[in-house]
């Protein structure tokens, strides 16, 4: 096989290859063309060109979400290298499957003050499973594939990071012999797992108070399987991106803070929390659960066991699906404590509906995601759908989405990156339907994941303006500061007609309600990848939603008082 003459770059693609290695997503340069070379000669790899870094480090991250598998990203040297740090944080703490290959100068040379030289050694040390320089000049090919193989088997659960230094010529190429696969690395998953006896001795009593938090997961099919038993067996609140969902289960801690007027009631109140995956969004349920005296599990086999409360936590170290699935089997067919729970979930949700029904909603955010939400549950379910942080990701707990997938960064909970994520997950998936919900601000700090090569043909997107980080009005001191629309919310997007053209995407647009059905049905049909961008005022959704919520309240207040004299 004819390939690079770079041992670093033929021997270290080569073995992340035979362990099953296939996409490579690289960016313009100069020092990676070994690795740029090695990638394109190589039968197994499939390689996408990203304008962008940072871009294309969240495609490639992208490209693992459904399968687990990561995929490679490649830079050249200095400041390119740099800028795969934000995928590198968010697949860290969600625990993404990614590796990050960046080309160096020769260790010899890196004091010379040559160009494009930055401190690329350890440089993502705090948020890699693993990192190593690898040089060609020192290791010979065994030590090479040896290492390769180690960085793949650290990705299976989160980044690593391999830093590589090429001397020149840098373009040349040589006949490395008939290519032979090799089989792929095999890791024996354990399956001993066992419910530790301190958490066992809170689920055997005679009426368990167990509350489980669900927040942002890694798609796993079996959790979709579990999602009918919760409600049954515990009070629980699954984040929309979770993967666990159903009609008996709350998506929206807002929603039930809202009915309950911001304060637990006391019969509800639980004596253990168990928590999986990632944080919750909701600041205000963190801070009701964190004044109850109540103990912390928290449920998974990788990432961070967050002391969510500040009261300490113990870590049950087993994967979140066999976890949930051995604690739902523990515990009796039926719980009075989960069955008050549902009662009072079923009430709000009543409660929303009468506010809804009394309330004239005006065209707004919550409009406009309620419609989109109305509109998927007409079509066949969409592969995956993604949503950008800050409103985007908040409005999509309050809704069902009839997709397989749900994914937002909700690792670090940044705005990098959501474009570039969704359009690597669409490049991974050809045969998927992928859609990105995502903000005004949010599209057009990541435009740059769509100057890619190839195009997915798979992904649309759907941009709610709103004026530009609708997310500060939500919040009290940017307005009582009197900075909110100049330094906060600041609306740099007036249309996205002329970005969605230069990006190649086909545009439609929708201001009113009563055009949207039309208009949602021929983004969705066009042939092409197309961009839907939804007009909302800013102000008018902030408020909106917040008489919403003080609407639910005060029916859940009149309900409790009926009940009360009756």
């Amino acid at each position: 096989m004819k390939s690079s003459s770079h041992p670093g770059a033929f021997h270290v693609l080569d073995a992340l290859a035979c362990c099953g290695l296939r996409d490579v997503v690289v960016s313009p340069g100069s020092r990676h063309a070994p690795l740029v070379i090695a990638a394109e000669a190589h039968p197994l790899l499939r390689v996408t060109i990203a304008l962008d870094e940072r871009s294309a480090a969240h495609m490639a991250m992208g490209m693992g979400l459904k399968s687990r598998m990561p995929a490679v990203v490649i830079s050249t040297s200095g400041t390119a290298a740099v800028n795969h740090g934000p995928a590198i944080a968010e697949a860290h703490f969600q625990r993404t499957p990614l590796i990050s290959i960046t080309a160096d100068r020769p260790a010899s040379r890196r004091a010379e003050g040559l160009g494009q030289v930055v401190h690329q050694q350890h440089l993502f040390a705090a948020h890699t499973l693993f990192e190593t320089e690898l040089d060609e000049l020192s290791m010979d090919a065994g030590a090479l594939r040896k290492q390769a193989v180690t960085a793949w088997t650290a990705a299976s659960t989160g980044p690593v990071h391999i830093n590589i230094p090429f001397e020149e010529p840098l373009y040349d190429v040589k006949d490395w012999g008939p290519w032979v696969e090799k089989p792929s690395v095999q890791n024996a998953p354990s399956t001993n797992w066992s419910i530790p006896e301190d958490l066992l001795d809170h689920l055997c009593t005679h009426d368990p108070r167990v509350l489980v938090l669900a927040g942002a997961l890694p798609y796993d099919a079996f959790l979709a399987e579990l999602s009918p038993l919760l409600s049954n067996k515990v009070a629980a609140f699954v984040d929309a991106f979770s993967h666990l969902r159903g009609e008996d289960l709350e998506g929206s801690a807002e929603r039930f803070l809202a009915g309950v007027s911001g304060a637990f009631p006391d019969a509800l109140k639980p004596q253990l929390i168990i928590s999986m995956g990632l944080p919750p969004m909701s600041k205000g349920l963190r801070a009701q659960l964190s004044a109850l005296d109540a103990d912390h599990w928290h449920l998974g086999s990788d990432g961070e066991a967050w002391d969510l409360f500040g009261k300490g936590v113990q870590h049950w170290k087993v994967p979140a699906p066999q976890g949930l699935q051995l604690l739902l089997e523990s515990l009796p067919e039926y719980n009075a404590y989960a069955a008050s729970w549902s009662v009072l979930r079923d009430q709000i949700q009543m409660a929303e509906q009468q506010a809804l029904a009394a309330m004239t909603m005006p065209w707004s955010d919550w409009m406009a995601f309620s419609m989109v939400s109305d509109q998927f549950g007409h079509q066949d379910p969409l592969g995956a759908l993604h949503f950008a942080n800050s409103t985007s990701a908040r409005y999509a707990q309050w809704f069902p989405w009839n997709a397989l997938r749900l994914h937002a960064n909700r690792g670090v909970a940044g705005i990098d990156g959501g474009l570039s994520t969704a359009v690597g997950d669409a490049l991974a998936h050809p045969d998927e339907r992928v859609v990105l919900v995502t903000g005004d601000a949010a599209w057009l700090y990541d435009l740059n994941g769509l100057m890619v090569k190839p195009m997915p043909d798979n992904l649309k997107v759907i941009v709610i303006n709103n004026g530009g980080g609708n997310i500060f009005h939500w919040l009290k001191g940017p307005r009582e500061i009197g900075l909110l629309e100049s330094h906060f919310e600041v609306p740099f997007l007036e249309d996205a007609v002329a970005s969605a053209a230069v990006v190649g995407l086909d545009y439609f647009r929708a201001d009113q309600s009563a055009e949207f059905a039309k208009i949602f049905e021929a983004w969705s049909n066009n042939s092409a990848p197309a961009l839907l961008e939804i007009h909302t005022p800013g102000a008018t959704s902030s408020h909106c939603f917040q008489e919403l919520q003080e609407a639910i309240g005060s029916g859940m207040q009149r309900r409790g008082n009926t009940s009360q004299t009756q």
